[in-house]
């Protein structure tokens, strides 16, 4: 019997694994479906498009390798600030162990793909971010403040993970930005104490 999951997960990794080695505009279907040991009609079964295959890979990839390196955290972590620490390094480390692939989105100028990847981020942290506004009872429009952290978080990812390919001094620019998340941690945690 056929597991509807377990096929999107196949080609969902295969897109992700061919990222990896090749810009997106060369990837074919045909390619992901080698990959995945799937037949095109399989393929469009799920998905409209390759475009449509990174939208659903993108989220589904984060939230996946998110949760599990948040799991760990929760093992080993009780201190609120140190499971939020924690937490902002792991987005950090997985554009960093990803950004390979992202920067492969893009194509001669053409930003379309990452685009789609970008909105994907954006939407599940926008979720994220409405949940925690919840959490804490603010009253700000979620939409906001959601726009206005994501930027700044895919911002300073992308930056990092450029940092660590091209300097020499990797354990400086880690140090840095463990600085940076400490830092964020405490503010995040300060901010949710006065409520």
């Amino acid at each position: 019997m056929r597991n509807p999951d377990k096929t999107k997960k196949e080609f969902e990794k295969s897109l992700f694994k061919l990222l990896s080695k090749k810009n997106y505009h060369d990837i074919t279907v045909n390619e992901i479906c080698s990959l995945a040991n799937k037949t095109k009609m399989t393929f469009y079964h799920y998905y409209k498009d390759k475009d449509n295959l990174l939208a659903l890979a993108s989220i589904n990839l984060i939230n996946e390798e998110y949760s599990e390196a948040y799991k760990k955290i929760l093992r080993k972590e009780t201190n609120p600030e140190e499971i939020e620490y924690q937490s902002i390094m792991a987005t950090y480390d997985w554009v960093a162990k990803h950004y390979k692939q992202i920067q492969n989105l893009i194509h001669e100028g053409d930003t379309f793909p990452m685009e789609i990847f970008k909105n994907a981020l954006a939407t599940n942290y926008g979720k994220y971010i409405n949940e925690l506004i919840k959490s804490v009872s603010y009253d700000v429009p979620s939409d906001y403040l959601s726009i206005f952290f994501f930027e700044g978080l895919y911002g300073s990812c992308l930056y990092y993970a450029k940092q660590l390919e091209n300097k020499k001094d990797k354990k400086k620019v880690k140090e840095d930005i463990k600085k940076f998340c400490r830092f964020w941690a405490k503010l995040i945690m300060s901010t949710t104490k006065e409520n």
